[in-house]
């Protein structure tokens, strides 16, 4: 028995211990880090994390898209704004969120009221998060990764006093749904989770109630990124990705 010990922990105070390397970031978040992407038209962009920033006392990554591109209000994984914590990463969507609730509510009275100018008005809102991901990932782990309240009123003809008050409700759930070996243009991965987003936007405005639904999928893989998602429009890919190291590397 006095053997095993001194084997396990060590013949000697003269042996030299060998470092361990920390393994790279779960979500890899270092500064200068670089992911480029192809969708189905072949538009390619860069996404890198150009800095960090802090908003209402939270750290956040800055991530920069080289050559900005349009992105759907309703994709909140692709926000500017990153933050990790030991068991979740996630996106500041305050800005997305009011952005489709003032795009989309006009949309659904513009019949009602043809010929004339609408605009959605926005209550403040606390600075919602989204949550990207709930760590360590494994198959079947489920997460409300969204819900939010929006209130406010459509304005017709930019007049204060005609006003028409609304509701608005988004909720995101997400599971992952399968975990399999994967390959991209930017290479072959052996573990790679695939994640199942569907988010629910229901408004209530002129008393009636409308849902709307959009469904995502992401394969993300541990310690690499993002290296895949798609919609019921598009398909995007990593072809390429550089990872800078981190002070813990």
């Amino acid at each position: 028995m006095l053997c095993a010990v001194f084997i396990l922990f060590g013949c000697g105070s003269d042996e030299t211990s060998v470092p361990i390397k920390s393994k790279p970031n779960y979500f890899p978040d270092a500064i200068g880090s670089r992911w480029v992407y192809r969708n189905s038209d072949g538009l390619e962009w860069a996404r890198e994390i150009s800095g960090e920033t802090n908003i209402e006392g939270k750290d956040y990554r800055i991530f920069t898209d080289m050559p900005p591109v349009m992105i759907s209000e309703f994709d909140f994984l692709m926000s500017i704004h990153h933050r990790v914590t030991p068991n979740q990463i996630l996106t500041a969507i305050g800005e997305k969120v009011e952005r489709l609730v003032q795009t989309e509510l006009p949309k659904a009275v513009q019949a009602e009221f043809a010929g004339l100018e609408l605009s959605a008005v926005v209550d403040p809102i606390s600075y919602p998060e989204f949550v990207l991901l709930q760590t360590p990932l494994i198959p079947n782990l489920q997460w409300n990764a969204l819900t939010v309240k929006v209130e406010g009123n459509i304005i017709l003809q930019n007049l204060v006093l005609l006003q028409i008050p609304f509701e608005v409700n988004i909720s995101t759930k997400a599971e992952v749904t399968a975990e399999s070996p994967l390959e991209t243009p930017a290479g072959s991965f052996e573990q790679a989770y695939r994640i199942e987003y569907q988010t629910e936007i229901t408004h209530t405005l002129l008393s009636k109630d409308e849902t709307i639904q959009h469904h995502l999928t992401v394969w993300f893989v541990p310690h690499v990124g993002t290296v895949k998602t798609e919609n019921e429009h598009d398909t995007t890919e990593l072809i390429e990705y550089t990872l800078a190291s981190t002070a813990e590397d």
